[in-house]
């Protein structure tokens, strides 16, 4: 079980952060700087690591929430990447079962647009080999080609002919797999700490004002602000490193480094009601209107829709906030309408939305946005910050083992003195919080947990937290009525927050809806309020809060949500 990690001890976590000198400062805490934590905590490292908002705040709590190859990527040729991702994809279903699970896909072809069927053959014909071949982590099931005939029998709301595509000849049918992509960030720091014997620490809302270096101008550490307490701190290491995604060049501008590395593009999902659309799997499908891939993504009873792809000026944008548009909604919903066409989709069917930026790499020259690399570059300025940007989530084990043997190769680290620590692949080891289905279901029994919550529930606690769902447990044993849903439908309940409050240091009512959660787009937009007022509640019993606190949070959260929505036509 994880320790105690509650925002209720802030101040005494930032001035012990300032009594340490640490191996490494993290900048930085999405998927990536929580993969280098976890690389610091396995090889003995000890790290600092810091994020101006909250912990998965920008890309990392606003993907497809997929672990997935990229089978897109083979189109453009690059098997290597697709080859990487689906290496660390199949680890990670391996040894995080409960929070990384299988997903089925469909990916149809038709006879005069869209993807051909040769197309669709070679690329689940060449995912399954480049996946398995000389892999120690297996696909989890093989692809498999079905005829038009027997596709519509297993997903009968898909329509077999369009007046412009023609009709469908067959479809390929493979496996990626879901997640949450916050809470796996989240779990990965969490992780990291616990490992770290206190010697290794994580803020969120802790801003990096500049760097500080040493008489050959190398940073050897950072002026911090805490941005909810106001107080302003320093923290020395070895080493900084820079794992701040699409904040990269504005991170590095407070140093010497001036150059633009990252080139933005937005990516827009919304949420539906699956029994609306009509899909019982997940769903790869090529725009009628530019051609790019997109995905339907089955998750129960909601389907997330997305992603598009566009460039995303950050001269006139605010990296923090982007925000799902009429024409985002528009772009997804003609193809899907089209292929699915007794859904008729429109704004009455949309439950939520959420949009992110994606910090990919500027590429040399000008490319289709859809069309720029995946790939990961790391890099040092002139001020000896090392940097590292691009890449995908499911990768970022792999990016964080490459940043570290970087450092040791540069000699910012030294080689490890224990043998293993050297080795590649080192840290593709299981996740103390992750579980299989069936242990988990034998330490209900042994407990007698079962009556405690609602089929649903179960399920939602067992994917969402792991090992970590007994402790909500036994808050329900001891308290049966923290178990009641906060929202009929729902599976939220008070034991399931005041877990989130003791041990994922969620010190804003914005980080348990959207991240600690995924409530802020799998719950009815008209519903929002009502369960929001309800966790401000809780919260404000554990934090003390007064009234007019409360009412803050919740404002806050509120005007989030409604910009999440805001081109609806209510």
């Amino acid at each position: 079980m994880s320790t105690a990690w509650s925002a209720k001890t802030r101040q005494e976590t930032v001035s012990g952060a300032g009594e340490k000198e640490f191996d490494l400062i993290i900048i930085g805490g999405g998927i990536t700087g929580a993969g280098i934590a976890r690389e610091c905590a396995l090889r003995k490292l000890s790290f600092c690591l810091l994020d101006k908002n909250d912990f998965a705040f920008g890309t990392s709590s606003r993907s497809s929430k997929l672990f997935h190859g990229g089978l897109r990527y083979l189109a453009s040729g690059e098997f290597g990447l697709v080859r990487e991702s689906t290496v660390e994809r199949n680890w990670l279903r391996c040894h995080f079962p409960n929070l990384v699970r299988p997903l089925a896909f469909v990916y149809p072809a038709f006879q005069n647009g869209g993807s051909k069927a040769i197309k669709v053959r070679l690329a689940v014909f060449l995912y399954d080999l480049i996946s398995n071949f000389f892999s120690k982590y297996k696909n989890y099931r093989r692809g498999r080609i079905f005829k038009a005939s027997f596709i519509k029998e297993i997903e009968p709301a898909i329509t077999l002919e369009d007046p412009d595509l023609g009709e469908m000849t067959i479809a390929g049918f493979y496996y990626d797999t879901n997640c949450d992509d916050a809470r796996v960030t989240l779990e990965i720091i969490k992780e990291s700490i616990n490992s770290g014997n206190n010697e290794s620490t994580a803020l969120n809302y802790c801003h990096v004002n500049y760097f500080l270096t040493d008489d050959r101008g190398k940073a050897v550490g950072v002026k911090a602000t805490d941005l909810i307490n106001g107080i302003e701190f320093t923290v020395k290491g070895r080493c900084v490193v820079s794992a701040a995604g699409i904040w990269t060049d504005q991170v590095l501008s407070a140093g010497s480094y001036c150059d633009e590395r990252i080139f933005p593009t937005k990516g827009v999902h919304i949420i539906v009601p699956s029994e609306r659309l009509g899909n019982r799997n997940a769903f790869g499908l090529t725009s009628l209107d530019d051609g790019r891939f997109f995905f339907i993504l089955n998750r129960d009873r909601v389907s997330v829709i997305g992603t598009t792809d566009t460039a995303y000026p950050t001269s006139s944008s605010n990296l923090d906030e982007p925000w799902c548009t009429r024409e985002d909604c528009d772009y997804l919903l003609n193809t899907v309408n089209r292929l699915f066409p007794h859904a008729r989709l429109g704004d009455r069917d949309i439950i939520g939305t959420y949009a992110g930026i994606r910090p990919l790499i500027r590429p040399e020259k000008a490319e289709n946005e859809s069309a720029v690399s995946r790939r990961h570059e790391i890099f040092q300025t002139n001020d000896g910050i090392v940097a590292i940007a691009g890449g995908k989530s499911t990768t970022h084990r792999l990016m964080a083992e490459d940043l570290l043997f970087y450092l040791v190769k540069i000699g910012y680290l030294k080689r490890f003195s224990e043998e293993e620590y050297n080795r590649r692949g080192f840290s593709r080891q299981p996740f103390k919080i992750g579980i299989t289905l069936k242990e988990f279901d034998r330490i209900l029994d042994e407990n007698n947990y079962w009556n405690l919550a609602h089929p649903d529930q179960i399920k939602h606690f067992y994917t969402q937290y792991g090992r970590g769902a007994f402790d909500i447990f036994e808050r329900i044993n001891d308290n049966p009525a923290c178990g009641v849903p906060l929202l009929d439908d729902y599976p939220y309940c008070e034991a399931e927050i005041n877990h989130i409050l003791e041990f994922e240091c969620a010190p804003r009512l914005i980080d348990i809806m959207c991240r600690r959660t995924e409530a802020q787009w799998a719950v009815w937009h008209h519903k929002q309020e009502t369960l929001a007022k309800k966790v401000a509640k809780i919260m404000t019993a554990y934090y003390s809060w007064d009234e007019q606190e409360k009412n803050k949070q919740l404002q806050e959260y509120l005007d989030y949500v409604g910009k999440t929505i805001s081109f609806l036509k209510m």
